[in-house]
C-alpha cells in the first residue's frame, strides 16, 4: 500500500534491505539514546528519482527527559529543523552511521 502526498513523496514499501536497514539503524540510534522505537514515530519515504526521506515525528506528550533524548538523537543524524532528512539511499545511512558514532556507546538507562 502506498501513500501518495502531494509533495512527490510516499510512504515506501519495504521491497529490499535498504528500508531494514534504515529502520534498524534508527532503533538502534534510538537505543542508545535511551529512546524505545514506539516513543517516536519514524517513516521512510520515497519520492521522485533516487530521492527518500526519513521523516520523524514527537508524540506532543512524553517525558521531558524523553523529548531532550530524542533532540539529542536528531541532532547527532545531522536534523536541525524540520524533522527531515531527505537524499539518497547512501546519504541517509551515512548520516544515520555517522550518528551511531557520535552515539552514546552504551544505551542510556531508560
Amino acid at each position: 500500500m502506498n501513500q501518495s502526498r502531494n509533495d512527490g513523496f510516499h510512504i515506501m514499501e519495504i521491497k529490499d534491505n535498504i528500508g531494514v536497514a534504515i529502520y534498524t539503524k534508527v532503533n538502534a540510534l534510538a537505543e542508545r539514546h535511551g529512546l524505545k522505537p514506539y516513543d517516536f514515530v519514524a517513516v521512510v519515504e520515497s519520492g521522485p528519482g533516487d530521492e527518500i526521506r526519513l521523516d520523524f515525528e514527537w508524540p506532543a506528550e512524553g517525558s521531558v527527559l524523553k523529548a531532550e533524548r530524542y533532540e539529542a538523537m536528531l541532532k547527532n543524524i545531522g536534523i536541525l529543523e524540520g524533522r527531515i532528512l531527505q537524499g539518497t539511499d547512501q546519504r541517509i545511512i551515512d548520516a544515520l552511521d555517522n550518528a551511531l558514532q557520535l552515539a552514546p556507546k552504551q544505551p542510556i538507562r531508560r
